[in-house]
């Protein structure tokens, strides 16, 4: 005989019971109904956020690539010796992108076209207002030794010495023949005890550079010797680096 199997009975309380599925989905489309304005805002800010942002970076982009075309064409034009039409070009770019990198390296070329031209005032004005807001050590040489040429034709010795003593205290390609240039313009302003002491200093930080002739005889002429720095001897010298010019 088969065994009794006993069905439970759903009670109707049960059967009113809502089913846990409905009663999210239910749940999720009253809230749907009650806040659809506020839904529908917030994903349209989403959505303007976002196409804001794309079309700031594809515009970044475009202005790039117009500054990067204008700043070719002024350098082409400055290696050519076109001065005139590089200072143009340079000048453009300080204005409209002073912002980006090469707006404001804009100004050190403009320098470089200024003084090929001859325009010394103009020239200066460009590297102070460069050096103004450079802080990579390399063009910072550059620029405060170009700046130091600028005051020297001008015959302003001392800011010469200044300019050249910045550039010499910045590691880079003009550094050894800065901190001669240092030297070399306080003679010229009269401070001939400075110019002696510039001198053996530079023989005592570089006793193998390929100028050290070059400094006894300015020593000389100033009716001083290197006594602070003796001639290494060959025996101890060894290979010699290559001084940066």
């Amino acid at each position: 005989m088969p065994p009794t199997t006993h069905r439970r009975k759903i009670t109707q309380k049960e059967l009113k019971a809502p089913d846990e599925l409905t009663t999210l989905v239910d749940s999720a489309r009253d809230f749907l109904a009650n806040n659809l304005t506020q839904v529908l805002i917030s994903t349209a800010a989403v959505v303007i956020v976002g196409a804001i942002a794309v079309g700031v970076y594809y515009y970044e982009r475009h202005r790039d690539n117009i500054a990067s075309a204008r700043f070719y064409v002024a350098i082409t034009a400055l290696n050519a010796g076109q001065n005139k039409l590089a200072e143009t070009q340079f000048d453009q770019l300080v204005d409209e992108e002073p912002g980006r990198r090469l707006g404001h390296l804009a100004r050190f070329y403009m320098a470089s076209a200024y003084l090929a031209d001859g325009d010394l005032p103009d020239a200066r004005d460009s590297l102070v207002a460069f050096l103004a807001e450079e802080r990579d050590p390399l063009f910072r040489s550059l620029a405060l030794t170009n700046l130091a040429v600028v005051y020297e034709r001008m015959a302003d010795w001392k800011k010469a010495a200044g300019a050249y003593q910045q550039a010499a205290a910045d590691p880079g390609p003009e550094q050894a023949r800065a901190e001669l240039d240092v030297a070399r313009m306080l003679a010229k302003s009269g401070d001939k005890q400075g110019a002696i002491a510039a001198y053996r200093g530079f023989l005592a930080a570089h006793p193998f550079a390929q100028q050290r002739q070059d400094v006894m005889e300015s020593l000389a002429l100033l009716g001083a010797s290197a006594e602070m720095a003796p001639p290494p001897s060959a025996a101890a010298a060894g290979p010699q680096p290559v001084a940066a010019h």
